[in-house]
C-alpha cells in the first residue's frame, strides 16, 4: 500500500480527518503542513528566526505530529506571509527626518599626540 511520502501534497486521496464532535467535512485537501525545511525556503528566514518569532507570537507555532516531530500548517504560513506583504505595503514612512552626515569643523590632525 503506497505511503503519504509516495503522493504529492496536492493529490493526496481525500479522507475525513478526526473532528473534535462537531460535524466538520474537514478534508486532507483542506490542512497539510510543511516541515521546517519547506518553511525556511517559503519564508527565506533561518531557523533561529523563525524560533524567534515564535516566542515573540509573532509567527505561527508548530503542531506536534509525533513525539520528536513538528511541522507548520501550509494555510498559518501563508496567511503570515499575506500579512507581512500587507503591512510591509502599507507601513507609514518614519516623520523624522533621515539623517545626513554632518561636516566637520576641524580637520583631523596630521600627526597624532599621543600622551
Amino acid at each position: 500500500m503506497p505511503s503519504a511520502h509516495d503522493f504529492p501534497l496536492e493529490k493526496l486521496p481525500a479522507s475525513p480527518l478526526i473532528s473534535s464532535g462537531r460535524n466538520s467535512s474537514t478534508t486532507t485537501e483542506d490542512v497539510s503542513f510543511l516541515r521546517l525545511p519547506e518553511v525556511k525556503l517559503v519564508t527565506g528566514l533561518s531557523k533561529s528566526s523563525l524560533y524567534a518569532l515564535i516566542r515573540a507570537n509573532s509567527f505561527p507555532a508548530p503542531v506536534q505530529l509525533g513525539p520528536r516531530t513538528v511541522a507548520w500548517v501550509r494555510s498559518e504560513i501563508k496567511q503570515w506571509a499575506a500579512e507581512r506583504i500587507t503591512a510591509s505595503r502599507t507601513a507609514v514612512p518614519s516623520s523624522s527626518p533621515k539623517r545626513t552626515p554632518q561636516r566637520v569643523s576641524e580637520p583631523w590632525p596630521a600627526v597624532k599626540k599621543w600622551a
